[in-house]
């Protein structure tokens, strides 16, 4: 029953989650937990009132208990003085305040380290993907209890090099994280507290929620479910070309094996050239073997090319090294944290 909800094809999220084999969403008692709603922000002030009272009429109707873990990330306008407005009357909310801008991964991180739900969702606080929407994620997780839920929107509302980025970033997520190809990640998601729990664990200095996500749950316990995701309004988004190059370089330095691979290649190719040097040594002085006037350059160019590999996987491996050291250190800091009341 699950796995007909995780491997869902395109047309099969789109229709009823009974009709797909999952149990009558109304059998779900979803008040019986606590969900914390993790948004990160960045210069997003002319959003937070709205968001707030959205999510606050969401959860409310519903009688669920819930509290939402706004992390600014390192805003330059108004942002905090917004969000600690609102947490001086709504008790729901915690609002964290990093040192400097971040990011968005290491702010969710920040944000589910210091969440206290059974349940967390993440949600950005551009108001592209309405608060409305979460209980589609919430039912199916409740009732059939998945670790990992991601939505997939009915149509993007995106430009065309963000759709473009987010191709690169699921062929990468394929090939890095086993992602099954019939499974849409995105940035709205529900995870269960044992998922946080260990994503948390993981020292990583660049951490990617969408990655650690994949690599803290179980495969049949993953699902997708059709929401809505609307035109952005206000504020531009900081979702730059350059940012997406930046996340592409962080999968692929800090979770594919590519320092390894460089540097069992450099290594590789160091002994190579270096036997071959040595036979045309020994095929020369031992063996009494006329050899070609440019043998000898040849010789020096292959050892050259070894020496130069060598030290390619020296510095592959020193590199891999040094980020083991640094994944100890923190991926974000606290300024402060204020809780609403």
């Amino acid at each position: 029953m699950l796995q007909s909800l995780s491997t869902a094809k395109t047309s099969d999220v789109g229709q009823p989650i009974a009709a797909r084999g999952i149990a009558d969403r109304g059998a779900a008692d979803v008040r019986n937990f606590k969900y914390s709603i993790i948004v990160p922000v960045f210069n997003g002030a002319d959003k937070i009132d709205e968001l707030f009272r959205r999510i606050a009429e969401t959860f409310d109707s519903r009688n669920c208990r819930y509290e939402v873990v706004i992390v600014n990330d390192g805003s330059t306008d108004n942002t905090w003085e917004v969000i600690t407005r609102a947490a001086a009357t709504n008790p729901q909310i915690v609002a964290i305040k990093l040192t400097k801008n971040f990011g968005q991964h290491p702010a969710v991180l920040c944000g589910l380290a210091n969440s206290t739900g059974d349940y967390a969702l993440t949600i950005d606080a551009d108001l592209q993907n309405p608060p409305e929407e979460l209980f589609k994620l919430i039912e199916p997780a409740v009732e059939n209890k998945l670790e990992v839920v991601f939505a997939k929107f009915t149509k993007k509302r995106h430009a065309l090099y963000r759709r473009l980025g987010s191709n690169v970033i699921y062929f990468l997520n394929e090939v890095i994280f086993g992602k099954p190809k019939d499974l849409t990640i995105s940035n709205v998601r529900l995870l269960s507290r044992e998922v946080v729990a260990k994503m948390c664990r993981r020292h990583t200095p660049f951490p990617y929620i969408n990655g650690l996500a994949l690599q803290c749950s179980h495969p049949d316990k993953r699902a997708n479910v059709l929401v809505e995701h609307h035109k952005r309004t206000g504020s531009r988004s900081t979702y730059t070309p350059l940012r997406i190059a930046q996340l592409v370089g962080i999968i692929l330095l800090n979770y594919a094996q590519l320092p390894r691979v460089i540097s069992n290649l450099g290594y590789g190719t160091a002994w190579f050239s270096f036997v071959l040097t040595t036979a045309f040594i020994a095929k020369h002085y031992f063996l009494s073997s006329a050899i070609p006037e440019f043998t000898p350059i040849l010789v020096v160019l292959t050892g050259c090319c070894g020496i130069l590999a060598l030290l390619v996987g020296i510095l592959a491996s020193y590199g891999a090294k040094m980020a083991q050291s640094v994944s100890a250190g923190a991926n974000y800091e606290i300024g402060s944290i204020v809780k609403g009341g």
